[in-house]
């Protein structure tokens, strides 16, 4: 399409500094059509018009908009670095759609080192006790996390800064898991999920930031977890289908010592518009939540818009784009 005539259609909701980004990004190269607010009649009519859409969740954010709408997009950019909650059939078969893997790496690794922190140090439960009067100074050891094992499941973006954070930080050992058992990055063991059982045996934190897939879905269970040590703790920021909700409940309840941060749950708003548990996790005391907010820091959305509209400039002025998806065995997950 280098050459051609560019009208790119905007989904997501965007701030007045990302639209005047935007607009000034794509000054000359591109029309920008915004859809947020317009009605499903007009917004129908604007992607019409268009051959590049630009989306956070085009699923929730285009929901009474006619599949044949999208005939003429060529080219989507995802704003959101995860894709297994978007229903790709809704476009064209031969539509190009690149991730935006990265975008948030930083936050959401500060995130999960500050949950490992939390919880390896009881912060939440001496905080509660001092509410109440209860000054426990020597009777309230915590674990020590220099020198531990972090085992991190999906050795991406955020597995990497996980594991540059807990090496230089607390010079613990790495323990890693990709798609490949190789990465240029410096781990102290790397493998794949068929040694799934090693890393979690041998690690006191286990962080998943897989992505989810058919493979990954329901990856930790029962066999799983009780391979885990008794002290570990367990942090998820990447799907809740990951882990299996009643085996995690269960070794919540049944092992006080094993801990459990969650970011990311089962059923939430992001993908299905309502936040609603099956078991009562945020009741245990070795639970801690958030509410899936581990990207959410100050300037995030407008940096992940800025990443995106490199990669669309560099579509259009090359025909050719960075993180592009492989769909072919894409499963949607709700």
């Amino acid at each position: 399409m280098k050459n051609s005539r560019y009208i790119i259609s905007v989904s997501n909701k965007a701030s007045d500094e990302e639209t005047e980004y935007y607009r000034k990004e794509l000054e000359g190269m591109a029309e920008v059509h915004f859809l947020n607010g317009l009605s499903p009649e007009i917004q129908k009519e604007k992607l019409k018009e268009s051959n590049i859409l630009i989306a956070r969740n085009p699923t929730v954010e285009l929901p009474e908009v006619e599949d044949r709408a999208f005939k003429g997009i060529r080219f989507i950019q995802l704003l959101s670095a995860g894709y297994d909650h978007l229903d790709f059939s809704r476009f064209p078969k031969d539509t190009i759609v690149a991730g935006n893997m990265g975008a948030y790496a930083k936050p959401m690794a500060e995130h999960g080192v500050g949950m490992i922190l939390s919880l390896a140090k009881n912060l939440r439960l001496r905080h509660e006790e001092m509410k109440q009067g209860i000054f426990n100074q020597f009777d309230s050891k915590s674990m020590l996390i220099d020198q531990k094992v972090c085992g991190i499941i999906g050795y991406g973006s955020i597995g990497k800064r996980i594991g540059q954070i807990m090496k230089s930080a607390f010079d613990c050992k790495i323990f890693a898991i990709n798609t490949s058992g190789k990465s240029t990055e410096k781990t102290d063991w790397i493998g794949t999920l068929d040694e799934l059982d090693f890393l979690l045996s041998n690690s006191d934190f286990v962080v998943i930031t897989i992505p989810l897939t058919e493979e990954t879905n329901n990856l930790i269970g029962h066999a799983e977890l009780n391979k885990m040590k008794d002290n570990a703790i367990l942090v998820n920021l990447a799907r809740g289908q990951i882990i299996e909700e009643e085996p995690l409940f269960q070794k919540l309840k049944a092992t006080p010592t094993f801990k459990a941060a969650i970011d990311a749950w089962w059923i939430e708003p992001f993908f299905v518009n309502k936040f609603e548990l099956n078991f009562p996790f945020l009741e245990l005391p070795n639970v801690l939540g958030s509410p899936h907010n581990s990207a959410m820091v100050e300037g995030v959305l407008l940096h992940s818009s800025k990443m995106g509209i490199e990669n669309v400039k560099k579509y259009i002025t090359t025909g050719k784009a960075e993180r592009i998806l492989d769909l072919s065995n894409h499963k949607t997950f709700q």
